[in-house]
């Protein structure tokens, strides 16, 4: 058994012995002698700790005084510690601190920029955790922009821009042509009196200008530029119906003038509908289109009618009347422009009708251009134009339905 005192078993570790010269080592190895082992000694030499570990028999450390060099550590105070957060606000706008009186602040230079108060942080509402934005409260219009100090000027808050009406203007959007256009409208009605005079296809010449213009003018006025196919789409159909007019016979020109407006009426809202383009501007694209179509084509209206001089006649003296700047009311000019063209048609000789129908067709159409903010180009068209294509079928009406 292995000896619990025998040096190198048990608690007792093997002690290193000196080496042995490699003679000695190989003369004992060939004799089969053990190897000879160090005996610790029973009591402790001076200086030696005794069975080989260190620190035992040293006498004690004084944690104490090891440790009288670190700083003592002072107690946490969360009330202390917690004082830095905000404090918790249930709902609304975070409450602001009062301000502390200090030293009056020192006079700011003339050329400084005044300081703008920041808006208070917006707050958590706990139960729905959304966050709340206060609206905070604008300039009062005129007052002065920050806190004054000594020796800057107050500044006044900038005005509130009022609010603008469509494409940047203010105002009504009602603007009625000038007297220019007006003039230039009863030039045209003196070349359909000329056209009139010389013949159907003299007269055919003259409306045919009067349509480029009306569809012109039309498609303008509804917003919709540049739009050269719709215009020429428009005026095709106006030329269809004069050449429809003096192709058929003095029956059949109301049918044919009809008939055109169908088949073209048609030829636009397949257009339309198969048009690659979003379903809302396609729609608002047939209806100018297909209104346009309209309005051009019956201008032909004028081959058909008699006393043609006399309507144009009516057509003009309204329209000028209307635009001429005359003392008192505004409705006067139009009033008086009225009229004059039932004047004008009892002094001719024509149909009781004819001058309060083209009086009051020529009083529609230069309102109409009137619409929507119209430009200067809107009233060099649709305001020249329009008087006369709005009392083109009146002017037919007024001498073969009524006259008949």
């Amino acid at each position: 058994m292995n000896n619990a005192n025998q040096p190198g078993y048990g608690g007792w570790p093997q002690q290193p012995q000196e080496p042995l010269p490699p003679q000695q080592y190989q003369q004992q190895y060939q004799q089969g002698q053990p190897q000879q082992y160090q005996q610790f000694p029973q009591e402790p030499v001076q200086g030696q700790p005794p069975y080989g570990y260190p620190g035992y028999g040293q006498p004690p450390v004084d944690d104490a005084a090891a440790t009288t060099l670190l700083p003592p550590v002072p107690a946490l105070d969360d009330a202390a510690a917690t004082t830095l957060l905000p404090p918790v606000v249930v709902s609304g706008a975070m409450p602001v601190a009062p301000s502390v009186p200090g030293p009056t602040p020192a006079p700011m230079p003339a050329a400084a920029p005044v300081p703008q108060p920041q808006p208070a942080a917006p707050a958590f509402d706990p139960p729905t955790m959304t966050l709340k934005r206060p609206v905070a409260p604008g300039p009062v219009p005129g007052a002065p922009v920050g806190p004054p100090y000594p020796g800057v000027p107050s500044q006044p808050a900038p005005q509130p821009a009022p609010q603008a009406g469509p494409r940047g203007r203010t105002g009504s959007p009602i603007i009625d042509p000038g007297l220019q256009p007006a003039l230039i409208t009863a030039g045209a009605a003196a070349l359909l009196a000329g056209g009139a005079a010389l013949g159907q296809v003299a007269l055919a010449l003259v409306v045919a200008l009067l349509q480029v213009l009306t569809a012109a003018g039309w498609f303008r006025l509804n917003g919709m530029w540049p739009a050269r196919q719709g215009i020429a789409l428009a005026a095709l159909a106006g030329f269809t119906a004069d050449a429809a007019v003096l192709l058929a016979d003095t029956d059949n020109g109301v049918a044919a003038v009809v008939g055109t407006l169908g088949g073209f009426f048609l030829l636009v809202l397949v257009l339309q509908t198969f048009r690659p383009s979003d379903p809302k501007e396609r729609f608002y694209a047939l209806t100018v289109l297909g209104s346009a179509t309209v309005v051009t084509a019956l201008c032909t209206a004028l081959l058909l009618a008699a006393w043609v001089p006399a309507g144009v006649g009516a057509v003009a003296l309204a329209t000028v009347l209307a635009a001429a700047p005359l003392p008192g009311p505004k409705q006067l000019g139009p009033v008086l422009g009225l009229a004059a063209a039932v004047l004008l048609g009892l002094l001719v000789g024509a149909p009781l009708a004819l001058g309060a129908l083209a009086g009051l067709g020529a009083l529609v159409g230069r309102r109409v251009a009137a619409y929507d903010f119209p430009s200067r180009f809107v009233h060099m068209t649709a305001g020249v134009a329009l008087p006369l294509a709005v009392a083109a079928p009146l002017i037919w009406i007024a001498t073969d339905l009524l006259a008949g």
